[in-house]
C-alpha cells in the first residue's frame, strides 16, 4: 500500500532529524492505512489526492509513531524528569480530534438515520389497542 505523503515530505518537517528513512516509510504506510480506514473513501486517497487538511494529521500520527512509539507521557532519569501535559497516549492511532478532521475531509460527518422499535403497544389513535378502548367507547 502506498503512503498518503512521501518520506521526503515527512522528513522535511521540523522534529524529524535523524529519523531512519526505512522506519519512516513503514510508519507512513501504517498511518496511511489507518487514515484510509477512518475516511472510508472510494477510490482511496493517494499522495496526489489527499486533502490538505489531512496531511498534518498524517504527520502528527507519524510523529507519535516514530518519536514516541510506546506512547509515554513522562519519564524520570536521575534528576531529570519530564511530563507531557494534556496529551493522551494515542501512540500511532488517531485521536478523536484527528478522526473528526479525517471524516470531515472525507465528507462523512456522522449524520445517519436510526430505526427505533419499542416493545410498547401503540395508543388507540395509532392503530394499536390496549384492550380497553371498547369499554371507553361504550362508556361514552
Amino acid at each position: 500500500m502506498a503512503a498518503l505523503i512521501t518520506v521526503e515530505q515527512l522528513l522535511s518537517r521540523p522534529g524529524f532529524d535523524g529519523v531512519d528513512e526505512a522506519s519512516a516509510e513503514a510508519v507512513l504506510e501504517d498511518v496511511s492505512a489507518l487514515v484510509l480506514q477512518i475516511a472510508g473513501v472510494d477510490p482511496p486517497w493517494t499522495v496526489g489526492t489527499v486533502p490538505a487538511a489531512v496531511v498534518p494529521v498524517v504527520v502528527s500520527m507519524a510523529r507519535r509513531g516514530l518519536l514516541n512509539p510506546l506512547g509515554r507521557t513522562g519519564e524520570t532519569l536521575g534528576d531529570h524528569t519530564w511530563q507531557a501535559a494534556g496529551q493522551g497516549t494515542a501512540g500511532l492511532y488517531a485521536t478523536r480530534y484527528e478522526e473528526r478532521i479525517i471524516r470531515r475531509a472525507a465528507g462523512r460527518l456522522g449524520a445517519a438515520t436510526v430505526n427505533l422499535e419499542a416493545g410498547l403497544p401503540l395508543p388507540v389513535w395509532r392503530g394499536g389497542g390496549f384492550g380497553f378502548e371498547d369499554k371507553l367507547l361504550d362508556a361514552l
